[in-house]
C-alpha cells in the first residue's frame, strides 16, 4: 500500500514538475515587447535586406510559442513571416479564427506612434484544441511594421501600459 502511495505522490512531483516545463514554453508579453522592438531596429536599420531573417522558422526571431513577422502596410501585405502560407499574404484577408480583422488592426497600431500598440483576437494554439485570444504587439519600423503575439489573457489597457 505504501509503494502504491508513493508511486502516486512520484507521479503527481512528475506531472507538476512536467507543467512547469511547458510553461516556460509560453511566451510572455514582456519577451514580445522586447523581441518586437529589437526587431524593429534590426528592419529600420537593415531594410529590405533584414526581412529574410523573418521567414526562418527556427531562426533568432522565433521563440518559444511564437515569433515575429513584418508586414508593410503601405502595399498591404504580410513582408515576412515563418509560415509560407502566411508569407504574402494580403493583410486584409488576415482574420481571426473568430473572423475579426487581424492585419489592418496591427498596421493601425503600428501607425499610433513609435510605442506602437496591442491587437486582441482568437487564434489556434499549437497543441491544444480550440481558439485562444492572442495579443499582438505592433510598431513601426522604417516604412514596415514589426509585429509579434503572445496568448494571454491580460486586459489591452494593462498591456498598452508595459509598453509607455
Amino acid at each position: 500500500m505504501n509503494k502504491k502511495l508513493l508511486a502516486g505522490v512520484a507521479a503527481i512531483c512528475a506531472m507538476g514538475l512536467s507543467a512547469g516545463a511547458w510553461a516556460t514554453d509560453a511566451a510572455t508579453a514582456d519577451e514580445v515587447v522586447g523581441k518586437v522592438k529589437e526587431a524593429a531596429a534590426a528592419v529600420t536599420t537593415g531594410g529590405d535586406a533584414a526581412l529574410a531573417d523573418f521567414n526562418d522558422p527556427k531562426g533568432k526571431w522565433a521563440w518559444k510559442d511564437t515569433y515575429v513577422f513584418v508586414m508593410d502596410c503601405k502595399t498591404g501585405v504580410m513582408a515576412a513571416h515563418p509560415s509560407e502560407k502566411v508569407k504574402g499574404m494580403k493583410l486584409a484577408d488576415l482574420k481571426g479564427k473568430d473572423g475579426k480583422d487581424v492585419g489592418m488592426p496591427l498596421c493601425a497600431a503600428a501607425a499610433k506612434g513609435p510605442k506602437g500598440g496591442w491587437v486582441e483576437y482568437m487564434w489556434i494554439k499549437p497543441g491544444a484544441e480550440g481558439n485562444f485570444r492572442k495579443v499582438s504587439y505592433a510598431v513601426p519600423a522604417g516604412h514596415y511594421a514589426v509585429g509579434a503575439g503572445v496568448y494571454d489573457e491580460t486586459p489591452v489597457s494593462a498591456l498598452e501600459a508595459k509598453t509607455k
